[in-house]
């Protein structure tokens, strides 16, 4: 009785050890399916050192429409990275799938995708623009506040799409 006692217990562990690794497996796969970009929601985005409102706050992004690239999920948080590189959590209530993306340095915008095309514009490092798509080296991205629709080097901006491979 004792042998079978003992072997019922050893089944026992290898079921909740081997459950546990497909577990772990199972959540690290749906990590993955989160890496991609967001931006932020409202002018007042607070970025704490853990996943909840319990942890201390890191950052207050003042900046609407901030891209951010989400590197895991943890029930309603989301662990992001900025365009400087500060990695913390937020709310999925502060982000938007809005897709948008930040200039890296002062740029131009023209009209088509070539340098050799017209200049529409000059726009600042900073500037946050929403982003309709990448192809190769040029991205066709849209700043509604100015009225503007051209195309940019993808060298010179961070955030959805354009910092995705080609």
């Amino acid at each position: 009785m004792e042998k079978i006692f003992r072997n019922f217990i050893k089944t026992a562990f290898i079921i909740l050890i081997t459950t546990h690794i497909n577990n772990v497996s199972n959540a690290n796969q749906e990590d993955k399916n989160y890496i991609n970009f967001k931006s932020l929601k409202h002018n007042n985005s607070n970025m704490r050192l853990g996943p909840g409102e319990r942890f201390e706050i890191k950052w207050n992004f003042k900046k609407i429409g901030l891209p951010v690239k989400v590197i895991q999920k943890y029930d309603l948080w989301f662990k992001v990275v900025t365009p400087d590189g500060s990695i913390g959590w937020m709310l999925n209530r502060l982000l938007s799938k809005k897709k948008t993306v930040i200039f890296k340095n002062n740029s131009s915008i023209y009209n088509k995708p070539s340098i050799n095309a017209r200049l529409k514009a000059k726009i600042d490092k900073n500037s946050i623009v929403n982003i309709k798509y990448c192809k190769e080296d040029w991205c066709k991205i849209e700043a509604q506040n100015y009225d503007l629709i051209g195309y940019t080097l993808r060298k010179n901006i961070w955030g959805a799409i354009a910092s995705e491979p080609n």
